[in-house]
């Protein structure tokens, strides 16, 4: 093969092209066989390490549970939790494990169980466990446990994302977006959100116990300061969003310490931290132009957050953002805002397209785009579809394969980073003005989706 030489107009060229990286393909069984997920592309290895920290106590929330009358409750923030998926060296010997993607199955599945208004009782757990064990125990993702930084190419650093996970999920349930955007040079801090909104999650504090956080259920719930009570969950999801942003607050404070080098000083305060290198990442990314990313929920609290004087996110970016929980909208979004939706959003589930609109009409359009997937689900964003075999993915609405669906939201999103929406816009499908309607397009060809004035 001839050498190749690149000019400075081959350079300018490779600048503006959109990136098109393919995500790695799968087996049609899913993870099932293998019990891994596929492997991340980009040119780094991926390092994951979880950090756990004590913050100032607050409590989100004027609610009471209907089985304990008289006794505040509310949402309770003690401590942040994150995973940072991130560049990493390669460990110095021996072949990496790969790091177990729901460490928590049986708490986990009588958290779904609690969500479908089933009581977990031993005859429900018969079926419930054995089925979820199948489908995903000793479920790995391609990531390094507490691998070393990698050193930034620039003095600028490696760009930062804050991911916020949606309801009825958890961090980890989105390790192939977050891992996939780790390899390709961004360090991605995945939040924990002990909101009630997921199946379950957990607490340690300071004094070394540790506390579950299960799922809060709306009907179970009492607000004495209403005279009418909530007919459904948008109550307790406004006080959910409350607590998200101050567990945004907690994130941000914390990547500021290890970015001036503070490391040391985390590790001993955190209430449980890795043992890491941590000179390697002073200086290492820039904590000024963090971005904010999300998916269903998640994505109403990066849109509520780019609204709210306490943040300065350098770009907005929403999958399937659940608008109904922020309305009455009256924000205005004053960085570049980028919205991924699937075909189950974009057709109509909860009547939030048209909701979505309002929104970007409060961001600067000029650099704000609405992009659809078509033939994808909801879940889509997540790693559900890639772990089940393709027949389950079909019979649950998607259209085409969920490695694709990856792809397309890796790349939009990255290009959307790095400033060239324009030229990818160029190779999406246009359409224009109104709420599609099913089928809005060929599985695996992205849509630009443009607003009538």
């Amino acid at each position: 093969m001839p050498d190749v030489v690149e000019t400075e107009e081959n350079k300018r060229a490779s600048d503006d092209a959109p990136t098109v990286a393919a995500v790695s393909k799968r087996s049609m069984f899913g993870s099932l066989l293998s019990r891994t997920l596929p492997a991340y592309t980009g040119q780094h290895l991926v390092g994951i390490s979880d950090i756990e920290v004590p913050v100032p106590e607050q409590t989100f929330g004027n609610f009471e549970h209907k089985k304990a009358p008289g006794v505040k409750a509310g949402l309770a923030l003690e401590t942040v939790l994150f995973t940072l998926f991130y560049p990493a060296l390669p460990p110095p010997s021996g072949t990496p494990k790969n790091v177990v993607w729901f460490p928590k199955l049986k708490q986990t599945v009588d958290g779904f169980l609690r969500m479908a208004n089933v009581v977990p009782n031993i005859f429900y757990r018969l079926f419930a466990y054995p089925i979820a064990a199948a489908a995903i125990y000793g479920t790995t993702f391609p990531a390094v446990h507490e691998a070393e930084l990698k050193k930034p190419p620039t003095d600028e650093g490696w760009p930062v994302i804050i991911f916020s996970h949606g309801a009825g999920c958890s961090r980890l349930m989105y390790s192939a977006i977050c891992g996939e955007l780790a390899s390709r040079g961004y360090i991605v801090a995945a939040v924990e959100h002990r909101d009630g909104s997921g199946p379950f999650s957990s607490i340690k504090t300071a004094d070394g116990r540790t506390k579950s956080v299960d799922f809060v259920n709306w009907r179970d719930l009492y607000w004495p300061d209403l005279k009418k009570q909530p007919k459904n969950d948008t109550t307790i999801r406004h006080s959910q969003l409350d607590l998200r942003l101050a567990e945004f607050l907690g994130v941000l404070s914390t990547l500021s310490k290890l970015n001036k080098g503070k490391g040391e000083s985390v590790e001993e305060d955190a209430i449980f931290g890795p043992d890491l290198e941590w000179a390697r990442w002073k200086g290492a990314f820039n904590t000024e132009k963090v971005i904010a990313m999300g998916h269903s929920l998640g994505g109403s609290a990066v849109i509520r957050a780019a609204a709210d004087p306490r943040f300065s996110f350098s770009h907005i970016i929403a999958e399937d953002p659940a608008i109904q929980r922020i309305e009455p909208w009256t924000g205005t979004i004053s960085v570049p805002f980028l919205c991924i939706n699937s075909e189950e959003f974009a057709v109509g589930m909860d009547d939030d397209f048209p909701r979505l609109l309002n929104v970007y009409e409060s961001s600067p359009v000029d650099c704000s785009y609405i992009f659809h997937i078509p033939g994808g689900t909801h879940p889509s964003f997540s790693d559900i579809h890639l772990i089940l075999p393709g027949l389950i993915n079909r019979q649950m609405g998607l259209a085409g394969e969920p490695e694709t669906v990856l792809d397309l939201t890796v790349n939009t999103v990255v290009n959307f980073l790095k400033g060239k929406s324009e030229a990818a816009k160029s190779m999406a499908v246009k359409v224009e003005g109104g709420t599609p309607k099913r089928p809005i397009g060929e599985p695996g060809k992205l849509q630009w989706y443009k607003p009538t004035q």
